[in-house]
């Protein structure tokens, strides 16, 4: 799935009104997966490498894979949670998911979950380091050799859908700009890539 798409399905699952450091948490978890791919297509974008050498080769080098793997650790993100559940005292009388690291852990595992059947040669290492095993699904959300074509329209109304219940539970009219941008990416980061890979 997209950046963007994670962020919603997170925001829209955990995000609350009038709890700003709660709803950081929610987008930093949501981010964290893509984090090290965010941070190495701004180097590429910054130092000029074209996008077919960015996809093609330097995505695919085994230190980036494995800052990748880490990034995507189903376990990580379990013992994140599992640490949070034991050690940190909610306050409020609030439930021990709602501690700040819960929700991080909580959005970190569902963008993972959105991604787990979404990506075929690009999978992830999702169980490491226990295993360096990949599921490759036979769908993807960017390659039109594995139904993209079907895929990106259901996601990009999805994302919409989203974007809609979310401008309706926030009022910020700084979030809701955001969301504006967010569904006009369903639209420019596709074009992008058709135009620049």
């Amino acid at each position: 799935m997209m950046t963007q798409t994670h962020l919603l399905v997170a925001a829209a699952v955990l995000a609350r009104p009038g709890t700003p450091r709660r709803n950081a948490a929610c987008v930093a978890g949501a981010l964290a997966p893509d984090l090290a791919i965010l941070a190495l297509f701004g180097w590429a974008v910054a130092a000029g490498i074209p996008q077919s050498t960015l996809w093609g080769e330097t995505y695919w080098r085994a230190e980036w894979q494995s800052i990748f793997a880490i990034a995507n650790a189903v376990p990580v993100y379990l013992a994140l949670l599992g640490l949070s559940f034991c050690l940190v005292r909610p306050k409020d009388g609030r439930g021990r998911f709602q501690t700040l690291p819960a929700v991080f852990a909580l959005a970190a595992l569902l963008h993972v979950a959105g991604d787990l059947p979404l990506h075929h040669d690009d999978a992830h290492v999702h169980f490491w380091p226990l295993s360096d095993w990949r599921f490759i699904s036979p769908l993807s959300y960017w390659d039109r050799d594995h139904h993209a074509g079907l895929i990106a329209p259901l996601e990009a109304l999805f994302g919409m859908a989203l974007s809609v219940v979310l401008f309706r539970r926030f009022q910020a009219r700084w979030l809701r700009i955001a969301l504006g941008v967010t569904m006009a990416a369903y639209v420019a980061v596709p074009a992008f890539f058709m135009l620049a890979v």
